[in-house]
């Protein structure tokens, strides 16, 4: 401390002129820029502004495991448990899992599942019935025929619907994709090509997913789309001689690969 006051004192006597001038700089930006009173309530947090983040349950996330597995489990009670917390999510990405809790031989458990399919397959019904009706009767009707297709694809591929009712579903999604391709060109997304190939091979109507097959040809010559809906073909079909064919036409066009592709490449090759 007394080294440091020593200090300051030899700076004073040395150079009072640059001591003066940095003080009077400081009194003068002070005046200039810091003259107001500080408002505090900008700067006092309100319980009420702030968003509460509430903590992570780490039993309930532990607990969240596929319900495949929690049936087989013969504690009830953590079945009861586990449904109710898928319960609380979004039941539309689930159905698949809640099909299948159908099989618990707990009552409980397999009553909620049922009670939960079927109110949102009931929801999904009617929301395909409407809009395949809009997207047959109505002139502008592009975006609903976007969701239709959309809807119907992330629902079928949860595997709940019995053969002929996905069949029925195949069948609009391939009438929506027709229509969209002769008066909603513009909003035709490629994966619905992709989509369309695939779900008619599930149902084996192969002629139509060849068909699908080369119309994307035509529309997306050599882009990675148009090999995607071959690659998915051939390999349904299995006819391994031209997938790999395929896939060494691919090789040789300049095009970017998505990852699904290059696990191709890798797998293949």
């Amino acid at each position: 401390m007394i080294f440091y006051i020593i200090d300051v004192l030899l700076i004073l006597v040395s150079c009072p002129i640059v001591v003066a001038a940095f003080f009077a700089c400081g009194i003068l930006m002070k005046k200039l820029f810091f003259h107001k009173e500080v408002d505090l309530s900008d700067v006092v947090f309100s319980k009420d502004r702030i968003e509460q983040l509430e903590k992570s349950n780490a039993d309930e996330e532990s607990n969240f495991v596929s319900i495949r597995e929690a049936v087989a489990v013969s504690d009830y009670r953590n079945q009861r448990q586990l449904m109710m917390n898928i319960l609380k999510r979004d039941t539309k990405k689930t159905l698949g899992s809640l099909s299948y809790a159908l099989n618990s031989e707990d009552s409980e458990t397999s009553h909620y599942a049922a009670s939960a399919l079927g109110d949102e397959l009931g929801i999904f019904r009617n929301k395909v019935h409407k809009l395949h009706k809009i997207v047959r009767e109505y002139g502008e009707a592009g975006k609903d025929a976007c969701e239709l297709i959309e809807t119907i694809y992330s629902t079928v591929k949860q595997d709940v619907f019995p053969p002929t009712e996905y069949k029925q579903l195949v069948e609009i999604v391939d009438d929506t994709l027709n229509i969209m391709e002769e008066k909603y060109q513009e909003l035709l997304q490629p994966e619905y090509y992709e989509w369309v190939v695939e779900l008619l091979l599930d149902i084996s109507e192969y002629d139509k997913a060849f068909k699908w097959c080369g119309r994307v040809r035509s529309r997306y010559k050599e882009e990675l789309i148009t090999y995607k809906c071959y690659f998915r073909y051939y390999y349904g079909i299995g006819d391994g001689e031209m997938f790999l064919s395929t896939l060494e036409e691919l090789k040789k066009v300049d095009v970017t690969i998505d990852s699904d592709t290059l696990e191709l490449f890798r797998t293949f090759s």
